[in-house]
């Protein structure tokens, strides 16, 4: 009786222990099935984030408007235009040195001239290297009112586009795009309302057909 006491133990032992593994080893299983399952989303989100499109760059158009258009305007000849700085004593003796010398240069061959702030004497190079001088009386309709204040308060900037037309003004990756058409003749007076604060303007000039025109920009 003893030894049949003491089989009947031995095999209850047994057969607990195989259920105990049989019921271990689908734990083990379910637990590297789950640390599987934990990589999928992983890579999942990866993927998604790889193929997220970038950000468009911000552009906008700026609006603008012709304060003066004088659609048939021509800068003088270069004869004219020396006999005048000639009897002008504020370039009579001084047009040959600096800094008269490369502002002379720069305003009588730029097509673009932009500006940042006004003055009555600060314009007066502009105006006389550049020969719209021979307009000078035409343009001051682009002066009225408030408009010197707006724009030394750094709100309004101006454009002297000289043998082109504005074709359209935008606001793209920071700087200003200006497209433009050239006419050959021609000038327009534009001001705008200002997207940044830097002392000069940030411009870029192209053609309708994309070619490049230059510009200076400056508190002349």
């Amino acid at each position: 009786m003893a030894v049949d006491r003491y089989q009947r133990w031995s095999i209850a032992i047994g057969l607990l222990g195989l259920s105990l593994g049989l019921v271990g080893c689908p734990q083990g299983d379910v637990q590297a099935i789950a640390e599987t399952k934990q990589v999928q989303p992983t890579a999942a989100v990866q993927t998604a984030a790889a193929s997220k499109p970038l950000p468009v760059p911000e552009q906008r158009v700026v609006p603008y408007e012709i304060c003066r258009e004088l659609s048939d305007w021509e800068r003088p000849s270069l004869d004219t235009q020396q006999q005048a700085l000639a009897a002008n004593p504020r370039y009579s003796e001084g047009l040959d040195q600096e800094p008269l010398r490369s502002l002379s240069e720069k305003f009588w061959t730029q097509p673009i001239i932009a500006f940042t702030t006004y003055g009555l004497s600060a314009r007066m190079e502009p105006i006389n290297l550049s020969g719209v001088w021979t307009i000078a009386d035409e343009t001051w309709t682009c002066y009225e009112g408030d408009r010197p204040d707006v724009i030394n308060q750094g709100e309004m900037a101006e454009l002297w586009v000289i043998g082109h037309r504005v074709a359209s003004l935008e606001w793209s990756e920071g700087q200003y795009l200006l497209t433009v058409v050239p006419t050959g003749p021609g000038i327009q007076f534009i001001q705008f309302e200002r997207q940044e604060h830097d002392p000069t303007l940030p411009l870029a000039v192209i053609t309708a057909d994309g070619e490049t025109v230059s510009a200076v920009s400056g508190d002349w």
